[in-house]
């Protein structure tokens, strides 16, 4: 890529072959990504002489008590209150509407005394949750299988670790060492804000297995932890002509949205977007699944081509690979705005392994960013309108401590006022909080990436699509805000596999759960450049959404801005 030298970044032409490949238990074969060593936890709390194991847990009953008048006079009352003490913590937990409508709610003291409110996400019905209730965080206690669920166990595993772990920091390079020993099979952790560590494998042999060779744990560093099978989504989809960015202007495959606008120290410009929207990946289902699915996904792209393309609604700046076969490597592929003839740029520049054959998502990615360049000039990148303009970059640290973030997309200006209608990002699904931090380590590609989670109020309503959009700090009122990575992933929580699996009863259709979403964390170099992006034509509010209207009685939605 001119004026961009990154020799640091591995372009492998092909994975590691099985004969070279080692057991995880060599984890020093695994490169520690690039975090920034303030937001690492480096064990400055150590366990005492005596402690309680694990944080204390205090579930939080609901009241029949009258006192606060009836149940509107009570909610209204529950949403005024600042400050969570001990005469209204009932009032908050039974009335509140982030909280009423949920079975199970705790209360958990984080290590600095800080409290926080626990839920369970078997017991989320279809209705927003929101971020805060009574001044305080609402925090998500993952679902996994756990000890006496699959298999009785001939050995268990200590703690290793003598300290206590801060979830709201990065695990060190020490600490994904022992938890790589420990479980040799895992392909990864995440860690939860609410106090637990969910081991990661690819089935639920692999964890019987797990657990009758390698032995049980049920703690490390004084985090609770839960076995769980991976299911990291892709954020793509198919959809008809009337999204924003291809390959070529007469087809359709699937699409993301296109980032940020970016200056680079040489003086380059260029455009992000998420690299697995570019390239093949390789599916995790059986044979005949896999069949089934790629004959679907042939009949529905050919039956989108007879679908008249829609103008007058816009949705963030979107973009697909519309090759016959979309290849192993994004490098090279045009892009262009659909329905446009001016193409936007080529993808020039991967921040991921090249590879012959198809990847695994999201195991073969090192941080899914490739970057769209044009030597004719880049078109202008502009915040949707009712949002803040993105200013700089954010520090991980201040989103995991519980500042205020949200997520948001970008528009193309193209100087014309164009309406498209497609999937976009709904105004509850705006404001979000950060959950915790996942840990991916791959044995092919001997790559290891680190990802921030995070939930949107709105958690039921899958943002298929729109990967590549920017989680951002600050509030959505605010004149300005600071990028902090881009949307990559959702993950169901728990995974669909541990619900048709453990023997514990499914939630009905009533409660489904939380989608946690999932961004990797960025290239140094990529946080050291200038952001290029247009302030919106309406500027946000005091307490206000970007603006939506119904294009149908359906699920699409129209966004008006200008393109």
């Amino acid at each position: 890529m001119p004026g961009l030298t990154r020799p640091h970044i591995q372009q492998l032409s092909s994975p590691i072959s099985k004969k070279q490949r080692v057991s995880a238990k060599e984890s020093s074969i695994f490169p520690y990504p690039a975090v920034p060593s303030e937001c690492i936890d480096h064990h400055e709390d150590l366990m005492p002489d005596s402690i309680q194991i694990f944080r204390e847990m205090i579930e939080i009953p609901k009241t029949n008590s009258s006192k606060w008048g009836d149940k509107e006079a009570a909610a209204a009352r529950a949403l005024l209150e600042p400050n969570v003490t001990n005469a209204n913590q009932q009032l908050i937990r039974t009335h509140h509407p982030f909280l009423s409508y949920l079975h199970l709610v705790w209360m958990v003291q984080e290590s600095n005394d800080k409290w926080i409110w626990v839920i369970a996400p078997d017991s989320v019905p279809k209705i927003a949750i929101g971020t805060h209730a009574g001044g305080l965080e609402i925090h998500v206690q993952p679902w996994g299988h756990m000890e006496r669920t699959i298999v009785i166990w001939p050995k268990l595993q200590p703690d290793p670790l003598n300290a206590i772990l801060n979830p709201r920091k990065f695990l060190s390079q020490d600490d994904l060492h022992l938890l790589q020993e420990m479980f040799p099979c895992a392909l990864g952790v995440r860690v939860f804000i609410s106090g637990f560590i969910v081991i990661l494998f690819k089935s639920r042999s692999d964890i019987k297995d797990s657990w009758l060779h390698d032995g049980f744990a049920d703690s490390f560093g004084c985090l609770r932890l839960r076995y769980d099978i991976l299911q990291d989504e892709p954020i793509r989809t198919v959809i008809p002509r009337g999204a924003a960015i291809t390959t070529r202007s007469d087809c359709i495959d699937g699409y993301a949205a296109l980032g940020l606008k970016l200056r680079f120290p040489t003086g380059q410009e260029a455009i992000t977007v998420p690299t697995h929207a570019f390239v093949t990946l390789r599916a995790m289902l059986p044979m005949p699944l896999l069949r089934m699915s790629d004959w679907y996904q042939k009949i529905k792209r050919k039956m989108a081509r007879y679908l008249p393309i829609r103008r007058n609604s816009s949705v963030p700046a979107v973009g697909t690979a519309r090759h016959r076969t979309v290849g192993t490597s994004p490098l090279g592929k045009n892009v262009f705005l659909v329905g446009e003839s001016q193409q936007i740029g080529t993808i020039s520049f991967t921040y991921d392994p090249v590879s012959l054959r198809p990847l695994r998502f999201p195991m073969g990615f090192n941080h899914d960013l490739s970057l769209i360049t044009n030597d004719r000039g880049l078109p202008q990148m502009a915040t949707p309108n009712h949002t803040p303009q993105v200013s700089g970059w954010g520090a991980y640290k201040d989103v995991s401590d519980g500042n205020p973030v949200f997520v948001t997309g970008f528009n193309v200006s193209t100087g014309n006022e164009i309406r498209r209608i497609g999937t976009g990002i709904s105004k509850r699904a705006q404001q979000a909080i950060v959950e915790g931090s996942q840990y991916l380590w791959d044995k092919e590609l001997l790559s290891q990436s680190v990802s921030i989670l995070w939930r949107t109020q709105n958690d039921q309503d899958s943002l298929q699509g729109l990967s590549g959009t920017s989680l951002c700090l600050g509030l959505i009122s605010d004149k300005t805000c600071l990028a902090v990575c881009f949307q990559n992933f959702e993950s169901p929580l728990p995974s669909q596999a541990s619900l048709n699996e453990d023997h514990r009863s499914t939630p009905t259709h009533e409660y489904t759960g939380i989608r946690i979403k999932g961004g990797f964390l960025l290239p140094p170099e990529v946080r050291e450049c200038q952001i290029l992006c247009d302030a919106p034509e309406t500027p946000a509010g005091s307490a206000t959404y970007p603006s939506r209207e119904r294009a149908t009685a359906g699920l699409r939605r129209s966004f008006s801005s200008h393109r």
